[in-house]
């Protein structure tokens, strides 16, 4: 039996008695597909139907935790309904929620004076882009050569240490980010979501959480260690995933958000 078949019989059976779903989700790569520009990852129209469909189901409830800025998350997706949280969880907005990490908040100006240098060094290296977040500085070299993508790393190291020796960098699939110095990874911000949203689910609840990338690694950690969630890796990205169970592809997830959204019970209409 396939991962995604187990997966949807234990969702299935437990939506069909008096549970509810809390899921859980990264955008890039595990709702939609990765591309060569970011800003082209458009949420498909019947994505976008199942996870509506989920959040407004009395018993479902959905999270989306990306890299991406809060703002660019939002109107991605655009489903009231949905918690979105960006920069790694450092930002959360959603139906009754509001958070911005306070340590995170008092690095910002450091994170924007990194993003200027490195905005302005990137045409110095063909395929460098920036992207700044906020919370955040995202550098992508998906279009850099292979023998300049040390350019790109000797750049990155002179800006923070010129204007943010306190920052943090992560490693993600043809990007690095660049992150304020503080204790906190989509792993904290799943249970932050957690804590306060279970309490308004009819129980008992299930937890999904889906993800590609080395950043949702953490979120695996955290939510195997509870045991009472199912931790998915999709694709091939992590080949070592601490994930429970793995998705082939973006496809694959289309297949569980449809049959999620078919067993939720039905809730009010927008």
């Amino acid at each position: 039996m396939s991962d995604l078949a187990r997966i949807l019989s234990y969702a299935g059976d437990w939506l069909a008695g008096e549970g509810s779903i809390l899921l859980m989700t990264d955008y890039d790569g595990t709702l939609t597909p990765i591309v060569d520009d970011p800003a082209d990852a458009i949420l498909a129209p019947h994505t976008r139907e199942y996870l509506s469909r989920l959040a407004r189901s009395p018993r479902g409830c959905v999270s989306i935790i990306s890299g991406r800025g809060l703002h660019d998350l939002r109107e991605r997706v655009a489903i009231p309904e949905v918690i979105y949280a960006g920069c790694h969880g450092l930002e959360i907005a959603g139906p009754d929620l509001d958070f911005l990490h306070p340590e995170a908040l008092a690095q910002r100006s450091m994170l924007g004076a990194v993003g200027d240098i490195l905005v302005r060094r990137a045409p110095s290296v063909h395929g460098m882009r920036v992207e700044p977040k906020g919370l955040a500085v995202a550098v992508h070299y998906r279009h850099v050569a292979p023998d300049e993508i040390r350019r790109v790393e000797v750049e990155l190291a002179r800006a923070i240490r010129e204007q943010g020796s306190r920052l943090k960098i992560f490693h993600g699939t043809k990007v690095i980010e660049v992150l304020p110095q503080v204790a906190w990874t989509k792993g904290e911000c799943a249970v932050w979501i957690q804590e306060r949203m279970l309490p308004t689910l009819p129980a008992p609840a299930l937890w999904l959480y889906l993800g590609d990338d080395w950043t949702d690694e953490h979120a695996f950690d955290v939510l195997n260690e509870n045991g009472q969630a199912l931790t998915i890796h999709v694709g091939n990205t992590v080949p070592a995933s601490r994930a429970t169970y793995r998705l082939r592809d973006v496809s694959e997830v289309h297949e569980l958000l449809m049959a999620l959204a078919d067993s939720a019970p039905a809730g009010s209409p927008v």
